[in-house]
C-alpha cells in the first residue's frame, strides 16, 4: 500500500478536498493528514500528522498579492521529502486509479511547466537539494531572471532589502522552481504527461460544473488522478448531473 502525504492548513476541508482524500483510500493509499489540528470533516481511515513538526506555524505566510498558502505549501511538500516520508499530493487531486510508487515522481501540468501538487523525490537527490536551499531563503532570488535583475535583487539582498518571495511572482517556489531545476538536471524523463494528472489544465474549472458530463468525460486511458485546481472553483454552485458533483457524493 503506497503511502500518500497531503496537508491542510485550516479547520475544515470542504467537500471537494475531503471527497479527493476519499477517493485516495478507495484506491487503497495509507493517507497521512499532515495538519495543524484536526480538520472538522477528516474522512474516516485519514491518518493524521503533527504538521508542527515539520513547519511551526508560525512559519506560514500568504501571499502578498493572492493571498494564496502555497508558498507555505510548497516549502512544506519539500520538507515531506527530505524526511523520507514518501509521494505527496494536494489536497484537490481526485484518484481515479492507483498512484505511482517510484523514486521520482513528477508531473507535466502544461507544455513548459511541471506542477508539484504530485510530487516525489529522492532524499538525499541533486533536486531536492535545490528545491530545498531555495525555498528555504526568504529572500530568495530566481536564477531564470535576467542576469540584469539577478544582480540587481542581490545587492538589495546584502544590503537589506531583499524582495521576499510573498512579493514575488506567484509560484516562484512551486512550478517555476520546480520546473527550472528538473530542466537543469536534465530529470524530465521521469515526468508524466499532461494528462496523467492535469488533462484538462486551463479548462478543467469550468468544465467541473457543465451539466451532462461526467469526470470519464475529462480524462484519457492514462489518467491517474484529475488535479481540480480548487482555487479556480470557489464561489460556484455545486448542480446535479455535473462532474463536480460526481466526486462529491464519491
Amino acid at each position: 500500500m503506497t503511502t500518500v502525504n497531503t496537508v491542510w492548513i485550516g479547520k475544515k476541508l470542504g467537500l471537494v478536498h475531503a471527497a479527493c482524500l476519499r477517493s485516495l483510500i478507495r484506491h487503497g493509499h495509507d493517507v497521512v493528514l499532515h495538519a495543524y489540528g484536526k480538520p472538522e470533516d477528516t474522512p474516516d481511515g485519514v491518518r493524521l500528522f503533527d504538521a508542527s513538526k515539520l513547519m511551526d506555524e508560525k512559519e506560514i505566510f500568504a501571499h502578498k498579492t493572492t493571498g494564496s498558502l502555497a508558498i507555505a505549501s510548497d516549502m512544506y511538500r519539500y520538507r515531506i521529502q527530505r524526511e523520507g516520508l514518501g509521494l505527496y499530493v494536494d489536497c484537490d487531486v481526485y484518484c481515479l486509479k492507483p498512484f505511482p510508487d517510484a523514486d521520482y515522481v513528477l508531473s507535466w501540468e502544461s507544455n513548459t511547466l511541471l506542477n508539484p501538487a504530485i510530487l516525489k523525490v529522492p532524499y538525499n537527490s541533486n533536486l531536492l537539494n535545490s528545491l530545498l536551499e531555495a525555498s528555504e531563503d526568504p529572500y530568495f532570488i530566481p536564477p531564470w531572471l535576467p542576469k540584469k535583475k539577478q544582480l540587481s535583487r542581490s545587492f538589495k539582498k546584502i544590503i537589506g532589502r531583499g524582495k521576499h518571495v510573498s512579493e514575488q511572482e506567484w509560484g516562484v517556489i512551486g512550478p517555476q522552481l520546480l520546473t527550472y531545476h528538473v530542466k537543469k538536471l536534465q530529470l524530465e524523463s521521469y515526468a508524466y504527461a499532461i494528462d496523467a494528472f492535469s488533462p484538462m489544465y486551463g479548462a478543467v474549472s469550468n468544465m467541473l460544473f457543465e451539466e451532462g458530463l461526467t469526470v470519464s468525460d475529462l480524462v484519457t486511458s492514462r489518467t491517474v488522478g484529475l488535479h481540480l485546481y480548487n482555487s479556480g472553483l470557489k464561489g460556484k454552485e455545486i448542480i446535479p448531473n455535473t462532474p463536480i458533483y460526481e466526486i462529491i457524493n464519491s
